[in-house]
């Protein structure tokens, strides 16, 4: 059992690995303000996760429990923060933007169906917490990439939905 999990976790660490070369590689060709800021914080959360992930990874090579209620892996209001700071931007998006942006979202739910798929598959409530935890985390990522497609699709389509401005007759 404790093979699987060492198994399982160093797949995460690939995973989060792989997902922020791709994301440092989007930044730089990205030609949004928005786009290139998403994809940057994003990158620095992967290395967060890595570094959680790693710590988890060698305390079960030690056999040691998990030992702590883990809740958070990084400070999700950081994402949203960068968005918040680009809507001043003239939405403009390069159709490599918007295909990056889609093919991290998808990176994103695949993360989130392993972190869910590994807690359901933990009797242990601390593992099963981390794993819910960083399933959480991807999706926020996903949320907010999806939020910054439509934001860069439609301006003022995602500003009336978002601010419902004009929608109550105000």
């Amino acid at each position: 059992m404790k093979k699987k999990k060492e198994e399982a976790l160093k797949r995460a660490i690939e995973m989060e690995q792989e997902g922020k070369r791709f994301y440092l590689e989007a930044a730089q060709r990205s030609q949004s303000h928005l786009a290139k800021e998403i994809f940057e914080e994003l990158a620095r959360e992967e290395d967060l996760h890595v570094k959680k992930i790693r710590e988890i990874y060698e305390r079960l090579k030690k056999n040691e429990a998990f030992g702590e209620w883990i809740t958070s892996v990084n400070d999700t209001s950081k994402l949203q923060k960068v968005f918040q700071e680009s809507l001043m931007e003239k939405a403009k998006a390069s159709p490599g933007d918007l295909e990056a942006l889609r093919f991290a979202m998808d990176r994103e739910e695949k993360s989130v169906k392993y972190y869910e798929g590994l807690a359901t598959e933990t009797s242990n409530p601390q593992e099963r917490r981390f794993y819910l935890t960083l399933s959480h985390e991807e999706r926020g990522h996903y949320l907010q990439i999806m939020d910054s497609i439509e934001y860069l699709t439609d301006p003022v389509g995602w500003l009336r939905q978002k601010e419902k401005a004009g929608l109550d007759g105000s």
